[in-house]
């Protein structure tokens, strides 16, 4: 091995290894990403809802039904927009359009990231904000876990 190819080897190794296996999150592509979400997923019960499912659609669609704790059964349709460049990756949940007059007081600003080919997490914010991290608690009322 030249000098040039183990220094190669080692930045990698030395900083991009440990990155990727602490966030636990898959090296995806920005229009990949899009492609990764696509299709129908379970929702894992939280501190909110008890049972759901969300649909994502390649036409940047989405609906949402989940069965809150109070039993009382909610469902929302709207447009998603995906933003797989931040770190980390950004989900806009639009209640129907995305930016609508008046749509960035329905919207969940959310962080996302893929855990495996069949479960991926998303974490929305009560106020207006985009979270910062992920929560350690994944039954908390803004985490979603989603399985397939």
């Amino acid at each position: 091995m030249k000098p040039r190819d183990f220094s190669i080897a080692f930045f990698f190794l030395a900083f991009l290894g440990p990155t990727l296996m602490m966030t636990g999150v898959q090296a995806v592509a920005q229009d990949d990403f899009g492609q990764a979400l696509h299709g129908e997923w379970k929702l894992e019960p939280n501190k909110r809802s008890t049972e759901g499912s969300v649909i994502f659609s390649s036409g940047g669609t989405y609906e949402l039904s989940e069965r809150h704790r109070d039993g009382v059964k909610v469902g929302v349709k709207g447009e998603y927009r995906l933003d797989g460049r931040s770190s980390p990756a950004r989900i806009d949940l639009c209640l129907n359009k995305c930016g609508a007059p008046g749509s960035e007081w329905t919207t969940r600003f959310g962080i996302i990231r893929i855990l495996s080919d069949n479960r991926v997490e998303i974490r929305t914010s009560p106020d207006a904000n985009y979270p910062s991290a992920f929560s350690e608690d994944k039954s908390e009322e803004y985490t979603m876990i989603l399985t397939r």
